[in-house]
């Protein structure tokens, strides 16, 4: 077993008591999903990521029990958000009915990070980062159904779509997979249209009808997190750049919802943050 394996399979048993520990059992989602965390944990930083969201969202929770005890997060908004923060990115692995390889094929462009030019085409992207066998790669792309013409944006934006339906197939609890799915709902990307002009849901996710206050800290959490770790921004920055970014988006900038919950972000996790 090679150290990447032991690693992987450390991650899932970490990912694993995550769940359990918020109400969902890894193991009864099927090999599917516990191969497409597995991947993450091997071919790039998202798991990482993920377990590093929930250990935020745990201090955001605790600080609203010391000190907004009134507002405290509900057992089911705490669910909601951890098992979003950790499934957020399955979609980095693929379409739901992809196959093992192809999850690999895409996890791997997925992980490459820090590209400057988003506009550049998907092929040209390959080109660029895997010149080896970049060709192939295009190819195969291409045979997905994925076209290799499509700028890398919108490739990377197609994981909120992949991201639904993996988790609705894996039997995550339907508002977790609503906040992990509309996790870049402030990018405008908004998966199946999935939620409404007036913030409903299109479609019913168990007993939450509204994108709200436990989708809104996912997406805070997750936008200060690539700001410090892939953006390279001290935690001032972060926050300023998160602060601006919402300015301009129509859908969020008066949302005072939202602001509040980055207001708490700014205090609670910037008193701990090692700049």
């Amino acid at each position: 077993m090679t150290a990447d394996r032991d690693d992987a399979d450390d991650s899932l048993e970490r990912l694993r008591a995550q769940c359990t520990a918020f109400g969902f059992e890894l193991d009864s989602a099927g090999s599917s999903l516990l191969e497409r965390m597995s991947l993450l944990a091997e071919r790039s930083k998202s798991f990482d990521d993920a377990m590093r969201l929930t250990a935020y969202a745990d201090r955001i929770f605790r600080h609203y029990d010391a000190v907004k005890p009134d507002k405290a997060f509900s057992p089911l908004e705490r669910q909601t958000v951890v098992l979003a923060c950790l499934f957020s990115d399955v979609g980095k692995t693929g379409p739901e009915d992809a196959k093992s390889e192809d999850r690999r094929l895409i996890a791997e462009a997925f992980a490459v990070e820090n590209v400057r030019d988003d506009a550049q085409s998907l092929a040209t992207f390959l080109r660029t980062y895997f010149s080896a066998d970049a060709e192939q790669r295009i190819a195969r792309f291409a045979a997905l159904g994925i076209d290799p013409g499509m700028s890398i944006r919108h490739f990377w934006n197609l994981h909120s779509d992949w991201t639904l339906a993996v988790a609705e197939a894996a039997g995550l609890p339907a508002e977790a997979v609503a906040a992990a799915a509309t996790h870049h709902l402030l990018d405008d990307v908004n998966p199946r249209a999935i939620v409404g002009d007036d913030h409903r849901f299109t479609r019913p996710f168990g007993e939450n009808s509204a994108f709200d206050r436990a989708e809104k800290l996912v997406i805070a959490l997750d936008k200060y997190d690539a700001a410090r770790r892939r953006g390279g921004r001290t935690h001032e920055q972060a926050i300023a750049w998160l602060r601006d970014r919402i300015a301009r988006n129509p859908r969020f900038r008066d949302d005072a919802e939202l602001l509040e919950l980055v207001a708490d972000v700014d205090s609670v996790i910037g008193a701990s943050s090692d700049d």
